[in-house]
């Protein structure tokens, strides 16, 4: 982008000096052409002189014209692109802060995961303890104070307490 930027100024300037120059050699001629206030003749070589070189020099001035109204359409065309750049740059910087807030988000949701997942696997395990040490068990007050640790373990709805409650013969859960 800066190396486009610096060789359209190059140009631009190159251009500019070119056109300068010309416009010189025209306001010289112009002044020949003015201080000659006598009448032309055929035979007037300065006259003629001047006419020949004018052709001569109007052809590079209109091709250092030309070009200079390329290199302006180019860097009008350049500053657009430019424009279009800086446009999408700040849209991507926009949506950057919104990508790293999506993953700040994201690493605590995954972090909450994980420690779920964790508790999960140790209250599996309490759970699979507390079942075998039911099962085990041969007494019937003991076998209630595990059962009670069961349901609170497996947090039963309400309904499914009920459930649980009518199955067991009265008296388990206290």
């Amino acid at each position: 982008k800066q190396w486009y930027q610096r060789r359209v100024r190059g140009a631009r300037a190159r251009a500019h000096e070119l056109l300068q120059e010309r416009e010189a050699e025209i306001t010289e001629l112009k002044e020949r052409l003015e201080n000659k206030k006598r009448p032309c003749s055929r035979g007037d070589g300065a006259f003629n002189e001047l006419l020949s070189s004018s052709d001569d020099a109007t052809r590079p001035l209109i091709f250092y014209k030309q070009q200079h109204e390329y290199l302006l359409e180019e860097v009008g065309r350049m500053k657009g692109v430019r424009e279009t750049l800086e446009q999408s740059l700040r849209e991507k910087e926009r949506n950057e802060h919104v990508y790293v807030s999506e993953i700040a988000q994201l690493g605590q949701e995954n972090r909450r995961l994980a420690r779920n997942r964790s508790r999960e696997s140790a209250n599996m395990e309490y759970l699979k303890n507390v079942m075998v040490r039911y099962l085990i068990l041969a007494n019937g007050s003991e076998r209630r104070q595990v059962l009670s640790a069961i349901l609170t373990v497996l947090q039963l709805t309400a309904d499914e307490m009920q459930q649980v409650k009518h199955k067991l013969s009265p008296g388990w859960l206290g």
